[in-house]
């Protein structure tokens, strides 16, 4: 059975705000499961929901088959990192690290042995717990915090965008000390994330919300390759995927002067949205079948790759295409090939995945 289950939660402040529409998920032990979505989609509400921070309007929060939604935040057995960190300035670093268990009530040999092994395990420098929070670096308040989350052993770890506050650098190097630590733990994690690139290396499994509503729910690999609707497809993927609405005729969706051959569908529409990630979109050889032509208008440069973006002939639509460094280009007649294994095909009116 799943250690964290959350049942048809929902979320109302009124009767316009509402964050959290309908949510279900089940999040075994051992599994990281991060929510991801654009600002206002729920994703920090739902974690809110689950520390008990808020108490849901319909549905429930059940750890371990127990139902969570009237047990107050500090027994509920979750530990917690808050984007801020949220620190006790006022302490020493061993004294925030051990506030969890002094509350409880732990014996002070137990809490130094716990403090002690949770401190080796994220390689804090022992120099650093005389300090109080004001002298640490971003990075090392970010590991206290952690700190003080592990110590506590806890049923259930939530991660409230823990790794917003550090620089680009440090960031990347945190978020694998992350992945390491969490897959030693052996209980659910649930991490919260703006940040795509977070959500597909952490993760197990991603639930992709927007608008309160769970758009996709599966592994990084899945959400990325097969998304679910055109909203999924354009969220994920850096850079972001290429999605175009155009007209079908015949057996063919028309961008430009082209013919793009449209998948086997039981109806042909009148218009469809055809998604390539700019990856898949690479310069035409001579076998290929299916190519399209136009002149650059921009490039971006990113050091082994160039990101360019190509207006089609007969068209307003631009094409993007990620294309190594090296390769060479007409500017003003590019030729670029569309291989159907990259193609991705949606719903005008709903957006759903067709192919």
């Amino acid at each position: 059975m799943a250690k964290l289950q959350l049942q048809n939660l929902r979320k109302e402040y009124n009767a316009t705000t509402i964050p959290i529409k309908d949510l279900s998920v089940d999040i075994d032990d051992g599994e990281f499961l991060t929510f991801v979505g654009p600002s206002g989609c729920g994703k920090s509400t739902t974690l809110r929901l689950i520390a008990g921070l808020e108490e849901p309007t319909q549905g429930q929060v059940a750890i371990n088959g127990k139902t969570m939604n009237h047990i107050p935040p500090g027994e509920r057995n979750v530990a917690m990192v808050f984007q801020s960190y949220a620190l006790y300035p006022h302490m020493t670093i061993a004294d925030n690290i051990a506030s969890p268990l002094k509350i409880r009530k732990t014996p002070s040999g137990e809490i130094q042995k716990r403090v002690s092994e949770v401190v080796q395990k994220l390689d804090l420098d022992q120099s650093l717990l005389d300090r109080k929070p004001g002298q640490l670096s971003g990075g090392q308040r970010q590991r206290v915090a952690v700190a003080r989350a592990l110590v506590r052993e806890p049923e259930v770890f939530l991660l409230d965008e823990p790794l917003s506050n550090l620089d680009a650098l440090l960031r990347e190097q945190v978020r694998a000390e992350l992945k390491q630590i969490f897959k030693s733990q052996n209980k659910p994690v649930v991490y919260v994330t703006h940040d795509q690139t977070e959500a597909m290396t952490l993760s197990t499994r991603i639930a992709l919300l927007y608008d309160g509503v769970l758009q996709q729910l599966d592994t990084p690999y899945q959400i990325y390759n097969y998304p679910a609707n055109s909203f999924v497809a354009g969220f994920m993927g850096s850079p972001q995927m290429n999605l175009m609405t155009l007209n079908c005729k015949g057996q063919q969706a028309m961008l430009g002067d082209f013919g793009i051959n449209l998948p086997d569908l039981s109806e042909i529409p009148r218009q469809i949205i055809l998604g390539i990630r700019p990856e898949d979109v690479r310069l035409a050889a001579e076998s290929d079948e299916q190519v399209v032509r136009g002149k650059v208008i921009l490039v971006e440069d990113l050091g082994k790759e160039q990101l360019l973006t190509v207006q089609i002939e007969g068209s307003e639509k631009t094409l993007r295409s990620l294309i190594p460094a090296d390769q060479n280009w007409d500017r003003d007649q590019i030729a670029l090939a569309l291989p159907n294994t990259g193609l991705h095909w949606f719903d005008i009116d709903s957006g759903n995945r067709l192919h």
